[in-house]
């Protein structure tokens, strides 16, 4: 089974609430059939960083929680992340946060992906602003044929050793779990998978992982696994519907 992304194992001094350089240098490259999204569109949006440089994408969804997948944090120390927030761009502007706790779901099995999601707690608060902002969790499941938002810093094409500058979006629609695994038939596949399937040449590639699928407002997906990259088969993700409860559990919202 292809990962979307592999971790890198770097180290990197935990800091709190860093402000980072502001400049901007967008590149136009593309998540794979994607775009570069419009400077502060999505609030929600952060990169976790290992020495400077980016792994995997994730979620706010509370002053004190960022939402990911656990194949990006099972195995990690805390102090070695840091997450980015409110910055389109890896190389310029937005804050650091560092992470005093990783909660990888107790059911997830780095052997097949099932329950592939993960909770990071921010060392101190986020601080919100109009460049910052938590997204709204989906508690009901979502149907095929959806209209969904991908965002992320992955790779625009594959194989390929950068992740472009500026953070990308394309739109993907959703399809029925079941659809997913006729079309994934020798892959697993599970009840508590969201997939998405525009066809060759769109999707999601390595570096995306974490990221939030958003549709009609409300984050439905965490990027979970893929084979690389948009080559016609569906982009598999974590429902979030499915592990509302634990969620709600661990981070109260």
């Amino acid at each position: 089974m292809a990962m979307l992304v592999f971790v890198f194992t770097l180290a990197l001094g935990a800091a709190l609430a860093n402000p980072l350089p502001q400049e901007e240098n967008a590149i136009e490259e593309r998540i794979v059939g994607g775009h570069p999204a419009p400077d502060g569109r999505y609030p929600y949006q952060v990169s976790l960083r290992q020495q400077g440089k980016h792994f995997c994408g994730g979620s706010i969804i509370s002053q004190y929680w960022v939402l990911c997948a656990a194949h990006c944090t099972y195995g990690q120390t805390p102090n070695y992340i840091i997450i980015v927030v409110g910055t389109n761009y890896l190389n310029s502007g937005g804050t650091g946060y560092g992470v005093s706790q990783i909660v990888n779901n107790p059911g997830y099995n780095p052997e097949n992906n099932v329950n592939d999601i993960s909770l990071l707690r921010v060392a101190g608060s986020i601080s919100f602003n109009n460049r910052v902002q938590p997204v709204q969790l989906a508690s009901s499941v979502l149907p095929g044929s959806s209209q969904c938002v991908l965002t992320g810093w992955g790779l625009t094409s594959y194989p390929s050793q950068y992740p472009p500058n500026a953070l990308q979006h394309i739109t993907l629609y959703s399809i029925t779990v079941s659809h997913c695994q006729a079309l994934l038939p020798r892959y697993p596949v599970y009840s508590t998978n969201v997939c998405t399937y525009n066809g060759h040449g769109q999707g999601a590639c390595k570096g995306d992982s974490g990221g939030p699928l958003v549709c009609g407002g409300l984050q439905h997906g965490v990027v979970s696994w893929g084979i690389p990259c948009a080559k016609g088969s569906p982009d598999v993700f974590t429902s979030i519907a499915s592990y509302r409860a634990w969620i709600r559990s661990i981070a109260n919202v």
